[in-house]
């Protein structure tokens, strides 16, 4: 049973990262767009944090990257 539940968590896993590092860039693209709209709104600031918001994603993607590349070995 619990051989299962360990194949059952590794399939989970197969198929959610994928999603979930796919959503993960859709956001990137999302941000991206928002920051131009500051910008050209006047928001410098607004842009900026925004700017940092996609650092932040851009390293949330390099992570899910790692993590499937691990679950593969």
């Amino acid at each position: 049973m619990h051989e299962h539940s360990h194949h059952s968590d590794i399939r989970a896993l197969e198929i959610g990262l994928p999603y979930l590092l796919k959503h993960n860039k859709e956001h990137a693209k999302d941000i991206k767009k928002w920051i131009k709209r500051a910008k050209v709104a006047g928001y410098d600031d607004v842009a900026q944090d925004l700017e940092r918001v996609l650092e932040l994603s851009q390293k949330i993607t390099k992570y899910f990257e790692s993590a499937l590349r691990k679950l593969k070995r």
